[in-house]
């Protein structure tokens, strides 16, 4: 008998979850990470839980991850493989970036796992992309090979902003002044959503939940929502065209699934479909809110799997 444990490492929360061979959770655990000086220390609290040794293991980790070394952003943990793997007795240890892990996961989600944005005509086996504005832009493609779903990386956040319409053009050369490259992370991200409040507002001093103020009645946090909204939208049909989505476009990520409201009344969707003559084909897409926080830990899981499976 194998046992498995996954993770989902990030800045504010840790979840980790141990699986049986027979697909059956023996141990799950949510932690919050500023109270640990280390990933070692959650992991040793975590292990005693399961039942027995663990045999494999895959974390995903909201930070760079460079040939088995991993860094978690806003914290000062550095994650090694292998010394995790000595530590603690473990096989094999996989630690995987949390967007590829989101993506991973993406095919293993059901239909309550989602809010659909716009039904489309999904085409199972078609590519999909993964586009999720949280503390940065996370992109990614995934795609059917050889029986498995494959995940196709991406730093897409990082390409150039294109702006829509004249005050998106106002808000490019506002920003180009302090940055000089604009991303999209720039402006579709929570720091995105912050440089628009900004250019709105004029104040330096940025409020923490703005979509808050803009369900209050905020004037300039209103407005900032929705650039926001149209810019999300609009880099979400830049991704359906480059990959030709036909499985789908799934948004990822905090800021949808907390603020749904914002992405529901059609405003979204006019924008990923403002692409001229290939706005027809766009109508064709199924567009998905993911509302399942697990997403991440579920791709991890399967990673799990995926090395256990390579091993027999």
């Amino acid at each position: 008998m194998v046992r498995m444990a996954a993770g989902d490492i990030g800045g504010t929360n840790v979840r980790l979850r141990c699986v049986e061979s027979t697909g059956e959770v023996s141990a799950e655990r949510r932690y919050e990470s500023g109270r640990y000086h280390s990933f070692d220390d959650i992991l040793r609290e975590f292990a005693g839980r399961c039942p027995g040794p663990i045999d494999t293991a895959c974390f995903a980790v909201a930070g760079p991850v460079v040939e088995g070394r991993a860094e978690v952003t806003n914290l000062k943990w550095i994650m090694v493989a292998d010394d995790l793997e000595r530590a603690f007795g473990i096989r094999q240890i996989t630690l995987i970036n949390d967007f590829y892990a989101i993506a991973l996961g993406v095919p293993l989600l059901g239909d309550g796992d989602l809010l659909s944005l716009q039904k489309g005509e999904r085409d199972r086996t078609a590519p999909m992309a993964i586009i999720g504005a949280g503390t940065g832009l996370g992109e990614a493609m995934i795609m059917f090979y050889g029986g498995n779903w494959e995940v196709v990386p991406s730093e897409g956040g990082h390409a150039d902003f294109a702006p829509q319409d004249e005050e998106q053009t106002q808000l490019l050369i506002h920003l180009f002044q302090r940055y000089r490259h604009v991303s999209w992370e720039r402006v579709c991200s929570g720091m995105g959503m912050s440089n628009i409040y900004s250019f709105l507002s004029g104040h330096k001093e940025i409020p923490a939940r703005i979509s808050e103020l803009a369900v209050d009645g905020d004037a300039h946090a209103t407005t900032a929502m929705r650039m926001f909204v149209d810019i999300y939208g609009s880099e979400a049909g830049n991704m359906a065209l480059r990959g030709l989505s036909r499985g789908g476009v799934f948004l990822a990520g905090g800021i949808a699934a907390k603020n749904a409201r914002f992405f529901t009344d059609g405003r979204f969707i006019e924008a990923f479909l403002r692409k001229g003559r290939f706005k027809d084909f766009l109508t064709t897409i199924p567009v998905d809110l993911i509302t399942n926080e697990g997403v991440g830990l579920l791709g991890a899981m399967e990673m799990a799997r995926r090395t256990v499976m390579n091993d027999q």
